[in-house]
């Protein structure tokens, strides 16, 4: 049998164990019918943070698109748990975590960030607070709160930071929505040292290996689905709104 076709039937049994693992939600390993042989998958399943680590988006967000911090857990279907237990700010006390930007060799425009809060009030309804940072002194006509100069924070250097308050209980905030301005920019998120950063997705890998020991690897990385940037600045409301000329 020739290389390509062993390549081709690794890879297959590498996608046959990607399939498996997605539904399950779970690592595995199985021997499948592959060609005129067998093959088999090894995969395994591991979520996206979720711990008290520093945390770094893997990309960088685009000036004007917006990354998503969840800070409740999911549940199974993939849907927010918005009254369990476990979330970001269940210890008692002032709930902080910091915010770290950074700053791309090209091209040179210092980024802004806007920072969308999004959180359940007390009464149990849906509510946002909207905070602005730019590093940049000569900006000074956006009314965005001055950020300090790029030094060394979440484990890094070279990067501008911002210490967020998140309301606390009996206030639970669910989100952030992190929004670059004036250019792309990486984030970076460090939790308060006795606070657990919930699961931002979950990752996938499955190795495909051939009777005659040909292997082929897959790795899948998902975050968990977040609304499009448009809906930051939707007019909502439960009740009729009322369009009245003037």
């Amino acid at each position: 049998m020739g290389q390509l076709e062993e390549s081709a039937r690794a890879f297959s049994a590498a996608e046959a164990g990607i399939e498996d693992v997605l539904k399950r939600a779970s690592g595995t390993s199985a021997t499948i019918q592959s060609g005129n042989g067998s093959a088999t998958f090894a995969t395994t399943y591991t979520t996206i943070a979720g711990s008290s680590a520093v945390y770094t988006y893997p990309n960088s967000t685009q000036k004007g698109d917006v990354a998503t911090l969840w800070l409740v857990p999911h549940n199974a279907d993939n849907s927010l748990d918005e009254s369990g237990a476990e979330y970001y700010c269940k210890e008692a006390g002032a709930c902080t975590i910091d915010l770290c930007w950074e700053q791309p060799v090209t091209p040179t425009d210092i980024p802004a960030v806007e920072i969308g809060i999004l959180y359940k009030n007390a009464a149990g309804a849906y509510d946002i607070q909207r905070l602005a940072y730019d590093p940049d002194t000569v900006r000074t006509g956006n009314n965005f709160t001055r950020a300090g100069a790029a030094g060394t924070a979440c484990g890094k250097s070279g990067v501008y930071t911002a210490t967020l308050t998140l309301p606390a209980a009996p206030e639970r905030p669910l989100a952030l929505r992190l929004r670059p301005y004036y250019n792309e920019t990486t984030f970076t998120i460090s939790p308060l040292s006795d606070r657990t950063l919930p699961p931002q997705g979950f990752e996938v890998s499955s190795t495909g290996t051939t009777d005659s020991g040909v292997t082929r690897k897959i790795v899948v990385k998902k975050n968990y689905d977040a609304p499009a940037s448009i809906f930051d600045y939707v007019l909502y409301a439960n009740t009729t709104i009322a369009n009245e000329a003037y």
